[in-house]
């Protein structure tokens, strides 16, 4: 996730960084999904999931608030 972030802000647009920060949310649900899958393998106690899922979701959230920000200010 952060690794898109950080390529993107490199970016000579904010449309183009935008698209940099939708593959970080898509990273995000990924990310999300990995977690869940740890859990059912019992391979992540689920108190660590639901902390980690917790943090994932909310990066997720402020991700896409900054890219609709950022595409708002660009109109």
């Amino acid at each position: 996730m952060a690794a898109n972030i950080v390529e993107g802000s490199g970016a000579e647009s904010a449309r183009e960084f935008a698209r940099f920060l939708d593959m970080s949310i898509k990273s995000a649900s990924e990310t999300e999904y990995h977690l869940l899958s740890a859990r059912d393998r019992q391979s992540l106690p689920d108190h660590m999931w639901q902390q980690l899922s917790g943090e994932t979701v909310e990066i997720r959230r402020m991700t896409y608030a900054y890219r609709k920000r950022l595409l708002e200010l660009q109109a």
